[in-house]
């Protein structure tokens, strides 16, 4: 298991995992592939019942409370599923699966800027290490509405808000989206 946690900024309501080495200077010798996550921006919004994530092809975003500012964010890169949910008091938990375009998928900011090219150390290791190919992405939130429309700078203390990202390869494609904790979404209504 890889572990990465760190103080990220949220831009537009989201932090994101995307796959865009051909814009990434930390990957200067990746060739670009015929697709590029550019096709899919933005992703589309989450069906009714489902408020924490959504994705499509090379992009996996989470919808935060603040509209700008410091969340904390735990990333895990597990070797299979995991048999049950992660300890601690998470308010929602959701979980959906996405189609990687590459191995170069990275943390990244709402505006699709990886954290690895802001120069912080943060977040240095792709979430999809094992290459293109279908994962499963289980996301816990807490405290997210205590900071609903909350615009902060970024040099101002991060927010109460956490989230905790487990990542893990499968071997289908499974589009399935799951409400795992938390009450009925009425973030995005």
């Amino acid at each position: 298991m890889l572990e990465m946690r760190g103080t990220v900024t949220a831009v537009y309501r989201s932090i994101c995992l995307v796959d865009d080495p051909a814009s990434d200077a930390a990957y200067p010798d990746v060739e670009v592939g015929a697709e590029d996550v550019d096709d899919y921006l933005p992703p589309p919004d989450p069906p009714e019942g489902f408020d924490l994530l959504t994705a499509a092809p090379g992009v996996v975003t989470v919808t935060t409370g603040a509209i700008r500012g410091q969340v904390d964010l735990t990333i895990r890169v597990l070797d299979d599923e995991p048999s049950a949910l992660a300890p601690g008091i998470w308010d929602a938990v959701e979980e959906i699966g996405f189609r990687a375009l590459s191995g170069y998928t990275m943390p990244a900011s709402g505006e699709y800027y990886p954290f690895s090219a802001d120069g912080s150390g943060v977040f240095p290791s792709s979430v999809t290490a094992k290459g293109p190919g279908f994962y499963r992405v289980r996301a816990y939130e807490r405290n997210r509405k205590l900071t609903m429309e909350v615009n902060r700078e970024d040099n101002e203390p991060a927010a109460v808000e956490a989230y905790l990202l487990e990542i893990w390869a499968t071997d289908v494609e499974d589009e399935d989206r799951r409400r795992l904790r938390g009450p009925h979404p009425t973030l995005l209504r």
